[in-house]
Order: structure tokens, then C-alpha cells, then sequence
């Protein structure tokens, strides 16, 4: 699934440089990448 881009994404968060809006559009595609994965969990949990 998406769980080895979301730990891309954290690791790139805290172990690099980036100007503002890098940063904000990261933390929004990770934002959006845990959505996705908790409701895939939270499907599979009530299927």
C-alpha cells in the first residue's frame, strides 16, 4: 500500500531542508496518505 511512501515522506520531513512551501505540500500529501490508509483499515475492519 502507501505505508513505504508515508515513511518516505516522514523521513524526508525531519531529515531535510526545505523552503515553506515544500514543506506544507509534503505534509499535506502525507496528511492525505494516512487518510487513505486509516480508512482502507477501517474498511477492512468492517467488511
Amino acid at each position: 500500500m502507501t505505508i513505504d511512501t508515508i515513511e518516505e515522506l516522514r523521513a524526508e520531513l525531519s531529515g531535510c531542508v526545505f523552503t515553506p512551501t515544500e514543506r506544507k505540500a509534503l505534509e499535506v500529501e502525507l496528511a492525505e496518505l494516512i487518510r487513505q490508509r486509516d480508512e482502507a483499515l477501517a474498511a477492512e475492519e468492517g467488511a
